[in-house]
Order: C-alpha cells, then structure tokens, then sequence
C-alpha cells in the first residue's frame, strides 16, 4: 500500500475508533452462571425486592427450550416479582443509557404486565400474553437533565400469580457525551498528514 492510501486508511480507522469511544457496557447478563430454582434469591446482579421469582430453563420447567436459565418474574410464592440490579449505574449529562433485553410470555399462564424502570424513568410498561414469544426488547434513555444521572434497572412484574413473564439476556451500556479527545486527536493527525503529504510534494 502506497504511503498516501496508508495515512487515509488510519485516518479512517481513528475515525471509527472516535465513534465508538464513549460506549461501555455496564452490566450484561444471561443467567446462565445461576443455579437454577424456585423463589430464588442468589443472583449475583440482582436483588429481589419484592414479591419473588423463579429461575428456570434447561431441565427445569424449561419453556423455552435452548435459552439456557431465565426468570420467571412471578415467583412461587404467588405475588409479582420485582428484579432490581445491585448496582447503581450513571451516564453524564448529555450521554445514555442503551438497554436491551428478551422478554416473553409465560407460556402456560395469565397475561403478565411489566415494568422496565431505569434511574427512577419507567422506559415500559409491557403487556405480554401467555403466548408471546421470547423476543428482544431495545430501549434508550438521554440524559438532558444538566447533571449526572444514576439509579438502578428495575423489572416489575406487576400481575400476581406463580406464572409470570419470562427475561433474559439482558444488556446495559452507556454512550458519554465526553468523546471530544478521540476527534480531536483525529483531526491533528488529519493535519500532521497533510502536512507530509505536503513536504513530499516540494521535495519532488
């Protein structure tokens, strides 16, 4: 590759890295490092706040086969359960938060009604029939508020029963608005190219 394609190619590579720069994955979970079981209390990102929920999947009460573990948001106790993460996550003023997750049916019960709630900001509320497939749910949420904004994720099965909706592969990352370096160091090195491009030309 000639000495002019390289310094485009860079150039175009530090661009992409620019873009990307700001984004961080805060949480990423498929429970699938859990032990399975009803009314179970033992994630490790998660509390159970209230009511309570059942881990299940592959060999146990597996309703959705080849998804390995996944919660059953309605516990055996009989009440709605609520799923808040143990961490607080943050996202500076002009950044936000990116949330994705599956959700679905209970596949053998009643319709089931779900909050989502991030940093105290209820992104949905889902009303989801027994036969509703595990499908993936993308959400955002953009930080105007001039400050820093922090909380909790929150999934509330608000209907009671022992049946509740079904989650899993859930994924959170943040976008900071402060990615301003990464540019700036681009466009110096866009300069300092053409500088040399430049001095070469002259030299010839």
């Amino acid at each position: 590759m000639k000495a002019k394609n390289r310094l485009i190619a860079c150039a175009g590579a530090a661009l992409l890295w620019a873009g990307h720069a700001g984004a961080a994955v805060l949480l990423s979970d498929n429970f699938n490092s859990e032990t399975q079981g009803l009314n179970y209390t033992g994630f490790t990102n998660w509390n159970v706040t209230a009511g309570s929920v059942d881990l299940i999947g592959t060999g146990f009460f597996d309703f959705y086969p080849g998804n390995g573990n996944y919660v059953d948001l309605a516990g055996s106790t009989g009440f709605g359960g609520t799923l808040t993460s143990k961490q607080s996550f943050a996202v500076a003023s002009g950044g936000s938060f990116d949330l994705s997750f599956d959700l679905g049916g209970s596949a053998r019960g009643p319709t089931n009604i779900v909050d989502v709630i991030l940093a105290g900001t209820t992104l949905a509320t889902l009303t989801l029939a027994s036969s509703a497939p595990l499908a993936l749910h993308t959400y955002s949420l953009h930080n105007n508020s001039g400050s820093a904004l922090s909380g909790n994720l929150v999934f509330r099965n608000e209907t009671n029963g022992t049946q509740g909706a079904i989650l899993d592969n859930v994924i959170l990352s943040s976008n900071s608005a402060t990615v301003s370096e990464p540019a700036t160091t681009l466009l110096l090195g866009l300069g300092l190219a053409g500088l040399i491009l430049g001095r070469r030309r002259l030299t010839r």
